[in-house]
């Protein structure tokens, strides 16, 4: 890496990971992985955490808190440069706009990435002992989650006029994400109204949701599951039906990796393309 480019990942990681969202972040992601009651329960015998618990609820309760960290702590990264006419400073440097932007993605993705594995991993450590190779793999979906959510975070910054616009749109995404579009509640109605298989468009539209399904499709559900309709939900029924049991994961690979990189390239492009 360029050592202009290292300066301001540098810079960036600094910056972000002092953040009171990320620290706040860090302190909730660890208390909801760990579960104070599941952990009182265990330690009187009660229970033994298991691996599709500890999956299932991770989705279900820390996902929804990944945008909400990403998303405000992205949009600022440009628009908060051009509010504070440092832009001006730092395109007047030796360095390309093409540097700016890497680093400053970079620097922030390894800011939010590192309060991830610290949040999430240290309560299994706690909770495990040894943490599995699921759970790793699960830190790894939210990773993939955060790259998207940085990369739409990035394009409403750089679209925006002023930080408290850019502010204001990446927390309505985030209520768009994380409530308008859940699944648990579209789901009832669509399947009421209409065929499951238009369940489909409305977890491609929202990659929280997509997440939580590559977790299932990819952890927890084995052939056995998958042979039963009542594991399936009618989601999983309908994407049987579309992509075939064995076309699921590829579909929701494929759905997700769109969702890293389009925003991110449409970004990066009107970056190098708008004026200061």
């Amino acid at each position: 890496m360029a050592p202009r480019v290292l300066a301001i990942v540098t810079k960036e990681f600094k910056d972000s990971i002092r953040s009171r969202w990320l620290i706040s972040f860090t302190v909730i992601s660890f208390f909801l992985v760990i579960g104070l009651p599941f952990v009182v329960a265990y330690a009187l015998g009660m229970m033994a955490p298991g691996i599709e618990t500890l999956i299932s609820g991770t989705t279900q309760v820390v996902f929804p808190f990944l945008p909400l960290i990403a998303l405000p702590i992205g949009s600022a990264a440009i628009v908060g440069e051009r509010d504070r006419h440092t832009m001006e400073l730092l395109l007047a440097q030796p360095i390309s706009r093409v540097n700016i932007f890497v680093g400053k993605f970079v620097g922030i993705f390894l800011a939010v990435a590192t309060a991830i594995l610290v949040g999430m991993g240290v309560a299994a450590l706690i909770i495990m002992e040894v943490p599995t190779i699921q759970y790793f793999y699960v830190i790894g979906i939210a990773y993939v989650l955060t790259a998207a959510m940085l990369g739409l975070a990035f394009l409403i910054s750089v679209v925006s006029k002023d930080r408290n616009m850019a502010l204001g749109i990446a927390l309505f995404f985030w209520f768009l994400f994380a409530v308008l579009i859940d699944m648990g509640f579209l789901s009832m109605i669509v399947t009421m109204a209409f065929d499951p298989v238009y369940m489909i468009p409305i977890v491609v539209a929202n990659p929280l949701e997509l997440v939580r399904q590559i977790s299932t499709y990819a952890l927890i559900m084995t052939p056995k599951m998958m042979a039963n309709p009542i594991s399936l939900g009618q989601l999983g029924l309908a994407m049987v039906k579309v992509f075939g049991a064995s076309g699921i994961l590829p579909f929701l690979y494929t759905s997700m990796t769109a969702w890293v990189l389009l925003p991110l390239i449409g970004s990066f492009v009107l970056f190098i393309r708008k004026d200061v």
